[in-house]
């Protein structure tokens, strides 16, 4: 799929005036009389906008061509109304469109002239508004002034922040192609949702509920077991939420395998869950870590096992004795799941916290129990409201989950697919339930159910807090652990226990480190700066506004490609200007690794080489981008770097074999 993906956009580069022509049909039927209602502008738009950032295509062409499809597009649709009058609405496929026409005429006569402007903006009404316009009566000359200025507003609002989205997505191709990409496919599902989900209530929906119908109908004239399947697709006696419940439930215990397989079996796993945790941690503010804490507490069991008691009894009162029963098999089997796997295992945590089975990592039971008891919760407590609030309680509860597995990666207590994990074996559980509850009718007091929440959020969790908090602080206050490596060990070999390629955030390896030092940061720096490095002093933030925003500034001004190793951002970054138009960016990364050298000591630290550019956009403007560095500079640039912290004195210097090298 990336594959295609790439391939399609190397394409569009290599053949804009393609490009240029679809902005400008697109543009065009998007304002046609009722044809617009078809055509998916914004998905288009948005695209060639982030083709424009990546830096495939050019702005302007792309821009113009939208701005005169869009002017072009309602300038024909107003001549229609202008031409044909009241007899449009006899025409095909108008004639099918009447109501449509209606809310067209009822918006001009609320808005007036502004409502061509307006319009632009506004689904569906959009397509018949300037033909509606022409049928009653504005003249050519208003409507052409409007025309004109809200295309060239409508153009720029569908393409300037695909633009910027389209840079953010170099920036993270220069850091992680993979989740460049990821992301690109992310945003392009994610618009495709917004236009499908238009279309679910008054086309999809319908439609595939006429179908199932049919094809149940057309099942309960054969003979055997298709009359059967034909009840499942009609939901007599609500069959088919039931199918629905078992294949979610199908889906997520084959999802926690997944991930197992993955934990065992792929050593990258266990790289991205290192740079994902580490990223995290470089988010840490003293305030977000107060509130983590909290959120955390309230996955205890501590909290959760009077939650889930609670659950019980009222089920017990309530006489709804199989339920009360599948809630406790539920319960206690997250209780024998976690530790059985835990101990399987032997996955260490990020720092260790806990002793016994629970030091260990996969799967999370915070996440885990979470997902059970809240889950199971939620089920009775949606069933007590009216249908139209189960949504909110649903998604209340599920953002609680999500939050509580947040906390466990945000406290270094585990890793994020040991959280993954807890939630997918839970959630199946919880589906599992569902289908028994599914089953019976269960009838519980909506004042029991109210009572159990108010004692959990009024005694329980505060109660918890109260007693645990000075605990948990320092619990999960532990600093990584850090491993020492005397000088002559790390010399002989031991460096090899540390990445040789800057590790990205998928895992993934980036380019190769060049060197690994024991030198401290400061002198490391000074010798780099005696051979014509010079120190960038660009903030994170400064990083990425560099790297999205084009801008008119020389390259040596520019800051940076924002970079991690590891989830961790450079210690230090400096930059040396290369041939041409080219730049060398040196960062310094920190290790968790200590070297002694007898009495003293001092952090492991890595060096590697990057490049950029300036790419020109138009009217003096370029925009950042990545350069290639050939196997031949970076030896050359190793080789000076070597032997400018030789000369210092320095003996903790290991230069990397290039073999290492991707």
């Amino acid at each position: 799929m990336t594959q295609l993906l790439s391939q399609f956009v190397d394409f569009l580069g290599q053949h804009q005036y393609l490009a240029i022509l679809f902005a400008f049909l697109v543009a065009f039927g998007e304002a046609l009389l009722i044809l617009g209602l078809f055509v998916p502008s914004t998905v288009v738009l948005v695209g060639l906008g982030t083709l424009i950032g990546l830096g495939k295509m050019a702005f302007l062409p792309v821009f113009a061509a939208t701005v005169a499809g869009a002017i072009a597009g309602d300038a024909l649709s107003f001549w229609a109304g202008v031409h044909w009058k009241q007899q449009i609405r006899t025409f095909w496929p108008f004639s099918r469109y009447g109501s449509l026409m209606d809310k067209g005429e009822a918006f001009i006569a609320r808005h007036g002239g502004k409502s061509i402007f307006i319009v632009r903006f506004i689904p569906g009404v959009k397509a018949v508004v300037p033909t509606i316009a022409g049928m009653m009566g504005m003249t050519t000359i208003r409507f052409a002034l409007v025309n004109v200025g809200s295309a060239i507003v409508w153009a720029a609002a569908h393409l300037l922040p695909a633009v910027a989205l389209g840079r953010g997505l170099q920036v993270a191709h220069a850091a992680n192609p993979r989740i460049a990409i990821l992301v690109g496919l992310a945003v392009v599902a994610a618009v495709l949702s917004w236009v499908l989900l238009r279309m679910l209530r008054g086309i999809i929906i319908p439609a595939a509920d006429r179908g199932r119908l049919a094809l149940a109908l057309w099942l309960e004239r054969r003979e055997g077991s298709s009359r059967s399947l034909a009840g499942v697709l009609r939901n007599d006696d609500r069959k088919l939420e039931a199918a629905a419940l078992i294949g979610l439930a199908v889906v997520g215990l084959a999802s926690f395998a997944l991930v197992l397989s993955a934990v065992v079996f792929d050593p990258q796993v266990a790289l991205a869950d290192a740079a994902i945790g580490q990223f995290v941690q470089g988010l840490r503010t003293d305030w977000a870590t107060s509130a983590m804490v909290g959120i955390t507490m309230l996955g205890d069991m501590a909290v959760l096992l009077p939650v889930a008691v609670l659950v019980i009894a009222v089920l017990v009162v309530s006489k709804q004795w199989v339920m009360a029963g599948t809630v406790t098999a539920a319960s206690l089997a997250g209780v024998i799941f976690v530790p059985v796997f835990k101990v399987l295992l032997h996955r260490a945590r990020p720092i260790p916290m806990y002793q016994g089975a629970d030091g260990f990592s996969f799967p999370s039971g915070h996440s885990t129990f979470a997902t059970i008891i809240f889950g199971m919760l939620a089920l009775l407590v949606a069933r007590t409201v009216p249908p139209r609030f189960r949504g909110l309680v649903y998604g209340g509860f599920a953002c609680l989950i999500v939050l509580i597995g947040v906390s466990r990666v945000y406290l270094q207590a585990h890793w994020p697919s040991d959280v993954l994990a807890g939630m997918l074996f839970g959630g199946a559980l919880v589906c599992v339930v569902a289908l028994l509850m599914h089953a019976r009718v269960v009838t519980v007091s909506r004042q029991l159910l109210a009572a159990v929440v108010s004692i959990a959020v009024i005694a329980i969790v505060p109660l918890h807090i109260w007693t645990g908090w000075a605990a948990a602080s320092a619990r999960y206050d532990a600093a990584p652990p850090v491993a020492t490596l005397v000088a002559a060990e790390w010399l002989a070999g031991g460096w090899q226990n540390e990445p040789t390629q800057r590790v990205l955030l998928d895992g993934d390896p980036g380019e190769p480190m060049l060197l690994q030092t024991s030198m401290p940061l400061a002198d490391l720096v000074g010798a780099l700066k005696t051979v014509g490095w010079n120190p960038s002093d660009a903030t994170l933030s400064g990083e990425i506004i560099s790297a999205v925003l084009p801008s008119r500034q020389t390259l040596a001004l520019r800051a940076p490609w924002p970079m991690t190793h590891l989830g961790r951002s450079a210690l230090a970054t400096l930059t040396m200007t290369g041939a041409s138009d080219q730049r060398y960016v040196l960062r310094i990364w920190a290790t968790q690794t200590v070297i002694q050298d007898g009495p003293s000591s001092s952090p492991l630290l890595m060096v590697s080489l990057t490049a950029d550019r300036l790419d020109s956009v138009a009217f003096g403007y370029a925009q950042l981008e990545e350069a290639t560095v050939s196997a031949e500079q970076i030896a050359t640039e190793k080789a000076a770097i070597v032997a400018a912290l030789r000369q210092t004195g320095a003996s903790g210097v290991v230069e990397l074999p290039p073999a290492l090298a991707p």
